[in-house]
């Protein structure tokens, strides 16, 4: 058997030295070592800690925000409600439940709005919400 021959093994063995384009020789791992910009950072870097600040206070507003926004700060208002009697009309009505000084046709509109009504006409034994002036 020939002692010496021309063949080449495609792969390399670990820790031998190649040669890199600068015709040094380096280790087959010391490419990640003498990278520019790392694929990689430290933990306990200045900007990750920075980052990781952000997103925690960001999460502390958010959190405060939505809690006040659910909180009630006002008591559910009453609803006052009347049950049409034979012969009432929306005028009837508003004249005998609006408040001091307020103007029946206001009162009468806030009536139809509440109770969707399109027109005037009501039957005996609706039950018509009023609204809180």
């Amino acid at each position: 058997m020939p002692k010496y021959t021309t063949y080449k093994s495609i792969y390399e063995t670990a820790g031998t030295p190649t040669e890199s384009r600068g015709g040094r020789p380096v280790s087959s791992l010391s490419f990640l070592h003498n990278r520019k910009f790392p694929a990689y950072r430290r933990s306990g870097s200045t900007t990750a800690k920075a980052r990781l600040l952000l997103f925690v206070l960001i999460g502390l507003f958010a959190g405060t925000g939505v809690v006040h926004a659910f909180q009630n700060d006002k008591p559910a208002a009453e609803v006052s409600t009347v049950i049409v009697s034979p012969g009432d009309t929306l005028w009837s009505i508003a004249e005998s439940r609006k408040p001091a000084g307020a103007d029946t046709r206001i009162f009468i509109a806030g009536i139809q709005q509440k109770n969707g009504l399109s027109g005037s006409e009501i039957h005996a034994g609706d039950e018509l919400i009023l609204p809180n002036f």
